[in-house]
């Protein structure tokens, strides 16, 4: 049996409002587990609710223990890297304003010097997002 021992009064209300005014889910869903938890939800019905893995939410509770409310939201560097890095961004840039109709050869030419392999409509939204 597993629970988070000692919440003060302002904590819970601190979760209780991320849980209904953040807006990720993770972040709301984390800081709910912690409140019932706190109340006294057994582990298997707090998996139930959040339609998690078990070991999801021993993490969830661990990292509370551990980092507070820092461990409520999700750290930097989480998620899918970018294929087109800043350090081939000029690259890029250069390669477009040489051969600004020709995607096919832009995209040839980053495999083939900088060994990054991409779609069209990859380079497509890259170039929207930074070059224009």
């Amino acid at each position: 049996m597993r629970h988070i021992k000692e919440l003060s009064f302002e904590t819970i209300s601190l979760l209780n409002r991320i849980h209904k005014s953040s807006k990720k889910h993770e972040p709301r869903e984390r800081a709910k587990c912690i409140v019932l938890s706190f109340k006294g939800y057994r582990i298997d019905k707090l998996v139930t609710i959040f339609g998690v893995h078990l070991n999801t939410i021993y993490n969830w509770l661990n990292n509370w223990e551990k980092l507070g409310l820092l461990s409520i939201y999700n750290s930097k560097g989480q998620g899918r890297k970018l294929k087109i890095g800043s350090d081939n961004e000029d690259f890029v840039r250069k390669l477009m304003q040489e051969n600004p109709k020709q995607i096919n050869k832009v995209v040839a030419e980053l495999k083939e010097k900088k060994g990054v392999e991409i779609s069209k409509r990859t380079l497509i939204r890259f170039v929207k997002k930074t070059l224009i």
